[in-house]
């Protein structure tokens, strides 16, 4: 038996240290199966402790099993099958690094501070009170029956979407549908939109689908441009990302005698229609569409927030006939509280409510941004202001982005890049404080003119 040797601080009580001393010995290997403990009277001398510190660590270790004891013969140690010890950290915690707040007119940007957040709160109690013991069950793959309900009641008379219930899958993300969608269509050729979403891109090269680009421009897609080898091609028709462009009525109708030529199909990608500024909301090409070649997809990222992780799908029906035929489908991944959550708000006509009321403060922002870009109209022109939470601000020449603001450019979101994507700013106004919009398009517009001077 050899005497145990520590270093002690004075940083914890001297009992803790040698306990976990020990303990750290036990796991480490340094102390194995039946090695004998010195005596309590052995190591309190040979230590400098007193006796009552000794037994308190061996008192510990005994009560947490690293340790038995044999009457009048000591302290071994025990088997310990497995290791818990995490491996310490050799790397000191680095507090992280403050970096000084910057405008950002990042197109993801949003405003939250009007959310009806007691609603939210009043909810969520709901559905962890006793009574909703069926919410701990896994629930529907495709989402709770009655969220499918409110969707559908909301998609038909926001959107003029036709559809079943049956037809709505409910999601954690586009990205998340959007993979499922390459699995019902494995052996697709997929277009996208180019400048456009660049997570679409991201998901088909992940899924080894092959995608070529397509361009855009004021009316959205060129459809005549579509490759004849393409089976499904990627829109946002209602505000196109990144350029704003609406499609218009002729483009439309084109695009869907496109899809009902062959076995084709559109993904139609409805991200922010809810914020149309000008005139009548635009009906979804869903609702145009009548041979079931239109695949509607939505998020309540904008409407609710972006955090809320839930985004649907819905299916036209003979790509519903394969998704319940598929095998290993997957499970539902948001949580049956939050579906509740949701249900509720929407429900309660809160959800149409809140976002009536957001769209004013949108187009409140707007209006701001719009007037505080007219000093500056000589230089510039203005497109894709009608919808959505952002614009783009085309100027005569190529731009550099200023290191101390947070904006795009069209040329950051295209796969073949033109000369003319590298003159047009995308603005995104939705995370701007209105007392500080007419400051921080000015100092933005002030830098950009500078680093063209230059």
């Amino acid at each position: 038996m050899e005497m145990l040797t520590y270093k002690f601080t004075e940083d914890t009580f001297l009992y803790q240290q040698l306990y976990q001393f020990i303990k750290q010995d036990i796991l480490s290997g340094k102390l194995i199966q039946n090695d004998k403990l010195p005596s309590k009277r052995k190591l309190s001398q040979h230590l400098n402790l007193s006796g009552t510190t000794i037994e308190i660590a061996y008192q510990q270790l005994l009560d947490e099993g690293f340790i038995y004891s044999k009457p009048k013969v000591g302290y071994f140690v025990e088997m310990i099958e497995t290791l818990n010890s995490a491996p310490e950290n050799k790397i000191a915690d680095q507090p992280p690094e403050k970096k000084m707040a910057r405008p950002s007119f990042k197109i993801e940007d949003s405003h939250h501070s009007d959310f009806p957040h007691h609603l939210f709160r009043k909810y969520a109690k709901e559905a962890f009170e006793v009574e909703m013991n069926e919410l701990l069950d896994r629930g529907h793959p495709q989402g709770e029956y009655a969220l499918r309900e409110q969707i559908r009641r909301y998609l038909y008379h926001s959107r003029g979407v036709n559809c079943q219930n049956e037809q709505i899958i409910i999601g954690s993300s586009t990205e998340q549908l959007f993979t499922l969608v390459t699995r019902l269509l494995p052996e697709a050729t997929y277009q996208v939109e180019d400048p456009g979403y660049p997570l679409i891109r991201k998901v088909l090269k992940y899924e080894n689908r092959p995608f070529l680009p397509v361009k855009v421009d004021a009316e959205g897609i060129v459809v005549d441009a579509l490759h004849p080898t393409t089976d499904v091609v990627h829109v946002t028709p209602s505000h196109q990302f990144p350029t704003g462009a609406v499609l218009s009525a002729r483009r439309r109708t084109e695009l869907l005698k496109w899809a009902m030529t062959q076995d084709r199909y559109i993904i139609e990608d409805d991200y922010d229609s809810e914020f149309r500024y000008r005139g009548q909301p635009l009906k979804a090409l869903q609702g145009l569409d009548t041979h079931q070649k239109v695949i509607y997809m939505s998020t309540f990222s904008k409407s609710i927030y972006p955090s809320i992780r839930v985004a649907y799908l819905v299916l036209p029906e003979p790509l519903l006939r394969r998704y319940h035929e598929l095998r290993h489908k997957p499970n539902i991944t948001v949580p049956r509280h939050i579906q509740y959550i949701i249900t509720r708000f929407m429900q309660s006509g809160e959800f149409e409510r809140n976002i009536n009321r957001t769209r004013k403060v949108y187009k409140k922002k707007l209006d701001a941004v719009l007037a505080a870009l007219k000093p500056f109209q000589e230089n510039i022109t203005i497109s894709g202001e009608q919808a959505g939470m952002h614009c783009v601000i085309n100027f005569h020449y190529p731009l550099i982005k200023p290191d101390d603001i947070e904006v795009s450019l069209i040329s950051d979101y295209a796969e073949q890049n033109q000369q003319i994507y590298e003159h047009q700013l995308i603005l995104g106004y939705g995370g701007l404080e209105d007392s500080s919009i007419r400051t921080d398009i000015e100092n933005l517009m002030h830098k950009l003119i500078q680093k063209k001077e230059t």
